[in-house]
């Protein structure tokens, strides 16, 4: 069974991430600073860590830098569960190394979400996961991966082989912020001569054929886009 680790200082918040974490089937851990988060590191294993920023004593920063220098915690996946909404303190905390950014106030639903897809993508899934199936649906769109084919509400949709590359991506991972650079990555390959307005174009291309759900496909400035979760 998964273990997550909660590093927040807000019990009331942390006791509603432990309650959805039950309910998901896994146990959690709550360490109300990053130092005692530390200690619990040191004699359990996690799956994941759940970490605030705005903690007493050592920040969240402070803390995903020391795991970051850790060789044995290095690969730890961690979602960030801040109130710091500013692009900077996002951008900041992807960089140094957190998986995923979830703003304050969230849905529990949604975390839950964003937790299956950071495993997934650490390869904990099981192999049944919905990111493995032939058709992944999300709120209306639908991608048959096997036909290449794709539908909006019921219309059919005619996406060029990249921009259905681009959709795989997102449905794979509802809710999840792909940076312009992780895009061309996965479609293309490390290194593809392809510039960050070349993905531009895709995605207003992609958004112009979706029509009415079209919104569902977001942009984070600053960051890149995802295709929401949540209706």
């Amino acid at each position: 069974m998964d273990e997550i680790l909660i590093v927040e200082d807000d019990q009331d918040i942390a006791d509603l991430i432990s309650i959805a974490l039950r309910n998901e089937g896994w146990k959690s851990h709550h360490a109300p600073t990053a130092e005692d988060a530390l200690t619990a590191l040191k004699t359990n294993s996690f799956s994941l860590c759940i970490l605030d920023l705005m903690l007493p004593g050592m920040d969240g920063l402070s803390f995903l830098k020391v795991l970051r220098s850790m060789t044995l915690l290095r690969d730890l996946p961690i979602i960030i569960a801040s109130a710091r909404d500013d692009d900077a303190d996002i951008v900041a905390g992807l960089e140094l190394g957190a998986d995923d950014y979830v703003v304050k106030p969230f849905s529990p639903r949604i975390l839950i979400a964003r937790i299956k897809a950071v495993l997934r993508r650490n390869g904990k899934a099981s192999p049944a996961s919905p990111a493995d199936a032939d058709i992944l649906s999300l709120q209306g769109i639908s991608l048959d991966r096997k036909r290449h084919a794709a539908t909006a509400n019921g219309e059919n949709i005619d996406f060029s082989a990249t921009e259905f590359a681009i959709m795989e991506i997102f449905m794979k991972e509802p809710g999840r912020v792909f940076t312009r650079e992780q895009i061309i990555e996965y479609t293309k390959g490390p290194d593809y001569p392809v510039t960050d307005r070349a993905i531009d174009v895709h995605i207003l291309s992609i958004r112009r054929k979706l029509g009415t759900s079209a919104s569902l496909l977001e942009t984070i400035r600053g960051i890149g886009y995802r295709l929401r979760d949540d209706p």
